[in-house]
């Protein structure tokens, strides 16, 4: 994602490539061939862990977070109308 306050310094070929990812997802997976199996989903292992984190924190859990209050405020109204407390 690409944070609309660094757009400026957007560099669009400094992104990885699918090969840079696939060499990622390899690389994790030779260092982690005898250690215990801990469940780590693929982008968590790539050079997109800090990006994605940092877009979840930003706008994900906020979106979601917004949803849950809407939903919760309907369900609260429709009570408040229908008596049901």
């Amino acid at each position: 994602p690409i944070e609309v306050a660094e757009v400026e310094t957007f560099d669009p070929f400094q992104v990885p490539t699918l090969s840079q990812l696939m060499k990622e997802l390899d690389e994790y997976e030779a260092d982690q061939s005898n250690k215990d199996k801990v469940v780590v989903h693929d982008w968590q292992k790539t050079s997109l862990k800090e990006p994605f984190e940092k877009f979840q924190k930003k706008f994900l859990v906020p979106l979601l977070n917004e949803e849950r209050r809407s939903k919760r405020e309907a369900r609260e109204m429709k009570a408040a109308v229908i008596g049901d407390f």
